[in-house]
């Protein structure tokens, strides 16, 4: 265990599979005491942890040290937390939501961690706590809940976050205290570093979240090995890829970096397709559930600043059309 001067105190917001995971592998290095705040898996959680089935960790089960239905009741007794992970879904389209850790944070010390998919996820914590560090994070995992309290977890883990707009705050200070939550999840086996070019990874992890997530969903409800088997889907999920490529190049004004060697769509693809397991997209499962989808952040914030910048991206603007459509006809 990582020497500690002091225990590092975590709140989980949206303690379903991605958060459940990541919270548990800072637990497992004892220097971190997790308080977890449950909705819809609450009493299940809360009498038996969470049922966690790992390709890369084995079988266990995982328990928060404290486990809570509401914000104002991880604070009730005058708690404080060194760190707020923001594992919801990013629907910015239905509201900001930005509130919702509001009791929690305290100005100048709070770090807020938002692990979510998408552009722009950033923009409504960076207005609302301006005195407090916002740290925009990536996480590529293959993880899913097919019910309340059980995990599955594939063999893929890893997370790289940075500040956003380090400004009304002490940077320095809060790159190490990011640190030091870094090299805990790379002790429990959770690869994490701490970045500069944050956005780029950002628009990196829309190549696959813009396509395979959208187009499962599109598609008919399909996961990745049905959808590579198709030589049509195949080549619809490419040029997604080539749109996200030639836009978000365009945003950071360079190439996009590379992860674990993969450097265009086709190099996506064959990683995909060459894993041992097939991938449940997030997006699909919010499908088959009947639950609001990340469109806006994943499609529509994209096609937005594309048509700003005059960049044709007409994969992305079809398929986000047809995905708001879908949704329209199971949430009227």
């Amino acid at each position: 265990m990582s020497e500690a001067v002091k225990t590092i105190n975590v709140l989980l917001l949206g303690a379903g599979a991605l958060g459940s995971m990541f919270t548990w592998r800072l637990q497992v290095s004892g220097a971190v005491q997790v308080t977890a705040v449950c909705r819809s898996n609450y009493q299940t959680v809360k009498d038996a942890g969470f049922r966690i089935e790992s390709h890369e960790f084995g079988t266990h089960t995982y328990r928060p040290d404290k486990v809570v239905r509401t914000v104002e009741e991880a604070v009730a007794q005058g708690e404080t937390y060194d760190f707020i992970l923001v594992c919801t879904k990013a629907l910015p389209n239905m509201g900001d939501n930005s509130g919702m850790i509001a009791p929690a944070v305290v100005e100048s010390k709070t770090i807020i961690i938002l692990i979510q998919n998408g552009i722009g996820i950033e923009d409504p914590f960076y207005a609302r706590y301006p005195g407090n560090p916002v740290v925009s994070a990536v996480a590529h995992i293959d993880v899913s809940q097919p019910e309340g309290g059980a995990i599955r977890h594939g063999g893929l883990i890893g997370i790289s976050m940075g500040l956003f707009q380090p400004t009304a705050y002490d940077a320095d200070a809060a790159t190490k205290a990011l640190q030091a939550l870094a090299a805990l999840w790379n002790e429990g086996g959770a690869p994490c570093a701490v970045v500069d070019n944050i956005q780029a990874l950002r628009w990196l992890k829309l190549v696959w979240n813009a396509s395979f997530n959208t187009v499962a969903v599109v598609s008919g409800g399909n996961d990745t090995r049905k959808m590579l088997d198709n030589a049509e889907c195949k080549a619809l999920i490419r040029n997604l890829m080539t749109d996200v490529y030639r836009l978000g190049e365009a945003v950071i004004g360079g190439p996009l970096p590379t992860r674990r060697g993969m450097k265009c769509p086709d190099d996506f693809i064959n990683d995909t397709d060459s894993r041992p397991h097939t991938v449940l997209p997030s997006m699909l499962m919010d499908f088959w559930a009947k639950r609001p989808m990340e469109h806006d952040v994943i499609l529509g914030r994209p096609v937005k600043i594309a048509r700003e910048r005059g960049i044709p991206v007409p994969y992305l603007e079809s398929v986000y059309a047809l995905l708001v459509m879908v949704e329209k006809s199971y949430s009227a």
